[in-house]
């Protein structure tokens, strides 16, 4: 059992959401990078077949690998305030980022009894508890954001699976009559029913060699990657975080995924923003997440994200990390 933590000040807290980084260890940083940024007093151990955890007081982050020998790829930070011995409360957290202009957006509750509020730039989401807004943690990057990502599914959750396993079973001709004939006028809801689908599809999308729902693997790949561009088209997603989401589901051959992720980089090497050349200020986010983005993407980084949306593996949702050098 973890036992009652100090409360840090409340800086600790509000630069976490605003930077999505402890420290300048963020979810891209690998190990020794970590180390080298918050010392080596940690405990660290493996939870499970190719992941690994370590734990710094109150932060946590995580990595992944598929075999032993292969780079860690980072997976999430962060920081379980439920451990606290004095509750921070999720208004008084909400006020302080007010008052620097860094404020938070509050979504759709996860239905079990957390609020949840997120940072769109920097991907940080909060969970507090509805009950008593006592803030049980905070995570980089959220596996839920503003907008249709953020607000639960227009159907029960049988009719998704029912919906996509439909879709997989269909070629390109009839999936496009089949969503003219059901998809919302509305831009906003259109927007929340395609990403309902892409979330649905993506639990089930089956491992190489297995079926899902009586199709081979083949056919969800197609449903796949034409439901990501439906949310593209929708606005749900950028390229970038299409190009992600295929990378992580291997949806493309290898080498058509590294071109994929190389054309989607959003800036050049030479203009990518690092710690050294550029502060984290809020004139800079922009160049600040366009590089997170090209660390994401990039054919040396390979992209395993692993989500705690309840898509295939639990850990909080992929997102950007902060590149801390031009390699």
């Amino acid at each position: 059992m973890s036992m009652p933590h100090r409360a840090p000040g409340t800086d600790f807290f509000t630069d976490f959401v605003v930077t999505g980084a402890v420290g300048g260890a963020d979810a891209t940083s690998t190990p020794a990078e970590v180390t080298g940024l918050l010392g080596g007093g940690f405990v660290e151990s493996l939870t499970g077949p190719g992941q690994l955890l370590r734990c710094y007081d109150l932060v946590e982050l995580a990595w992944q690998r598929d075999t032993a020998g292969e780079p860690w790829q980072g997976l999430y930070v962060t920081v379980q305030a439920h451990r606290l011995d004095a509750p921070l409360s999720v208004d008084g957290l909400s006020a302080a980022l007010d008052r620097i202009g860094f404020p938070l957006v509050e979504v759709a509750p996860d239905g079990v009894g957390c609020r949840r509020l997120v940072r769109a730039d920097s991907r940080v989401g909060v969970l507090a508890d509805e009950a008593t807004g006592q803030v049980l943690q905070m995570t980089a990057p959220a596996w839920f954001a503003p907008g249709p990502r953020g607000e639960p599914a227009p159907w029960p959750r049988n009719t998704g699976r029912d919906r996509v396993r439909h879709l997989a079973g269909l070629g390109v001709p009839e999936r496009e009559a089949w969503a003219r004939r059901r998809q919302p006028e509305e831009s906003g809801e259109a927007a929340r029913w395609w990403w309902s689908l892409w979330v649905a599809c993506g639990q089930r999308i089956p491992a190489e060699g297995e079926l899902g729902a009586g199709l081979d693997r083949s056919a969800w790949q197609e449903a796949a990657l034409w439901l990501l561009g439906k949310c593209e088209t929708a606005g749900v997603l950028d390229r970038a975080e299409a190009v992600c989401e295929i990378a992580r589901y291997g949806l493309l051959a290898p080498d058509a995924a590294v071109r994929a992720c190389l054309e989607a980089i959003p800036v050049s090497r030479a203009d990518v923003a690092t710690r050294e050349t550029t502060p984290y200020t809020e004139e800079h986010l922009v160049a600040v997440n366009a590089s997170r983005a090209a660390k994401r993407l990039s054919p040396s980084r390979p992209v395993r994200c692993c989500p705690g949306c309840g898509i295939r593996s639990c850990g909080p949702r992929c997102g950007p990390g902060w590149i801390s050098g031009p390699g």
